[in-house]
């Protein structure tokens, strides 16, 4: 486990001053799916909707995730 964390420092570091927490990995490609339909017309709420219900996920959760990926590092 040390040696993990010995080898990602510098990232998990750079991650941490930019405010982005350790499972935000998992909400990328549902954070890209939300882009593409709300460039297709889909309102923010429906698009938050059905991505959390596709995904059992809980809206609030997305929008805190949507929030922490949309910002720039």
């Amino acid at each position: 486990m040390t040696e993990l964390l010995k080898i990602s420092s510098e990232a998990l570091k750079l991650m941490s001053e930019n405010g982005i927490y350790l499972d935000d990995y998992k909400y990328v490609d549902a954070y890209e799916q939300f882009l593409r339909m709300r460039m297709f017309g889909v309102k923010y709420r429906s698009a938050i909707s059905m991505l959390a219900q596709e995904r059992g996920i809980g809206e609030r959760t997305l929008q805190r995730a949507f929030k922490r990926l949309a910002r720039e590092c």
